[in-house]
């Protein structure tokens, strides 16, 4: 969703109608004689916020010890929803055990925001998997100017990256992803630059000493269109039958992109003995 310049993940969505969700029951409880619990609410939120960060940094450490300062860059999505949740009725637990009066209107708003949270997440999952079932018949071109219909990226997990030269958090991002290319051979990636010509992306390569394979030319913003796609980068990440599993917006760590490609990998082959 954009406001104005402003691009807004759903996952921040959902959790925005949540917060407004608690906040309106509990002034809806203050006017009726409850105790306030807005500011209550807010510590709650900000601890849960916490909890579910430090609970995502440790499960991929072994990613962000690669890159330190990356812990402290939240745009990255790298929350853990369900240590978030327990945060914050840990919180609420002890914040309502403190200031008995205000045990009723921060029970019932964090109940009714956690609950407008899952309910908005789940929304906007069913929308998103309905949406963009599959690869659009959609063509591109490559460096050379070959046509390459993108139906024809079936029969093995990828990830589609929609970036521009100008992007900065693309810039950024570009060598994480070029390492994972080269490490990761069983899944394609797919690197889709959007509006430019392909001497400008020729040549942002050669000063940055890129070598990627799979570069494609989206001059028309056919992707960006299809996925509604309004910032760069976006990654796209699709399964063996090209359906969409997950879209990210925004730069990824190494840690957000080891998650994700978590989820399409296909299953490791057992080793003959």
């Amino acid at each position: 969703m954009n406001i104005g310049p402003l691009a807004l993940s759903s996952a921040l969505l959902a959790l925005l109608f949540g917060v407004i969700a608690a906040l309106a029951v509990a002034g809806f409880l203050a006017k009726r004689g409850y105790g306030d619990a807005g500011n209550a609410l807010y510590l709650a939120l900000g601890i849960g916020l916490l909890s579910a960060r430090v609970a995502y940094v440790a499960s991929w450490w072994p990613q962000y010890v690669q890159q330190p300062a990356s812990v402290l860059n939240i745009r990255d999505s790298g929350f853990d929803p369900i240590a978030g949740a327990l945060g914050l009725v840990v919180a609420a637990l002890l914040i309502g055990w403190r200031r008995p009066p205000l045990r009723r209107p921060l029970a019932a708003g964090v109940t009714v925001g956690i609950a407008a949270w899952a309910f908005a997440g789940l929304v906007a999952y069913k929308l998103a998997a309905t949406t963009h079932p599959g690869l659009p018949a959609l063509v591109v071109s490559d460096l050379d100017g070959h046509e390459v219909p993108l139906e024809t990226l079936r029969g093995q997990p990828t990830v589609i990256n929609l970036w521009a030269t100008w992007c900065g958090p693309c810039r950024r991002e570009m060598p994480v992803l070029a390492e994972a290319q080269r490490a990761m051979p069983r899944i394609r990636f797919v690197f889709a630059d959007q509006g430019e010509s392909a001497a400008a992306v020729q040549h942002f390569m050669q000063v940055q000493r890129l070598a990627l394979e799979n570069v494609l030319i989206d001059g028309n913003l056919q992707l960006s269109n299809h996925y509604n796609a309004r910032g760069y980068p976006t990654t796209l990440f699709l399964d063996a039958d090209g359906r969409l599993r997950d879209m990210h917006m925004g730069e990824l760590s190494r840690a957000t992109l080891a998650e994700r490609l978590q989820r399409i990998a296909p299953p490791a082959t057992p080793t003959p003995r």
